[in-house]
């Protein structure tokens, strides 16, 4: 597997140049089973990446798309979050709202669908990392309908518990 090739920016969402490499450095040697530190599906899930304060970084976007690709590349990676047997958490019921902010419906209701898929540990193409759900923007409707904002908010939360193993 070739290294990735990130864009360098100065502004805007970037991440510690250094951090970066040191991860895909790791992420490349589990690839490749070579005998550097190998790295593992939660650390990947969990990888909290710096900004830098002044200077150049790597576009974010690209960095987390990398590494929510590079959750399927793992040799032993579980295909999502394993719940005891005979557990299974139920899908979120939110309320709908008309004439007041919401979320998007058909935008939530997709990336319910995924979290909860990657939660109960059933077949996803691309399971939902804690990047994801940390950096999930829904579209928000004020005529047509849509889901209340606390309510989808608050789930997240949840639901970043559940993929971290805290609840």
């Amino acid at each position: 597997m070739l290294r990735p090739e990130f864009a360098v920016k100065r502004f805007g969402e970037r991440y510690d140049r250094a951090e970066v490499d040191a991860l895909v450095d790791r992420i490349l040697a589990t690839v490749n089973r070579t005998t550097a530190p190998s790295v593992t599906v939660p650390e990947l899930r969990g990888a909290v990446l710096r900004t830098p304060l002044l200077g150049q970084g790597y576009s974010a976007d690209e960095v987390d798309d990398f590494l929510a690709d590079a959750e399927q590349w793992m040799p032993d990676r579980p295909v999502a979050v394993r719940m005891p047997s005979g557990q299974h958490r139920e899908p979120p019921l939110f309320t709908p709202v008309r004439l007041r902010e919401g979320y998007d419906v058909q935008q939530v209701d997709e990336f319910v669908d995924r979290v909860m898929a990657t939660v109960n540990g059933d077949p996803v193409e691309r399971p939902v990392t804690i990047r994801q759900l940390r950096k999930v923007q829904f579209t928000p409707v004020r005529i047509s309908e849509g889901y209340d904002v606390e309510e989808v908010d608050n789930w997240l939360d949840q639901a970043e518990r559940w993929l971290t193993g805290q609840d």
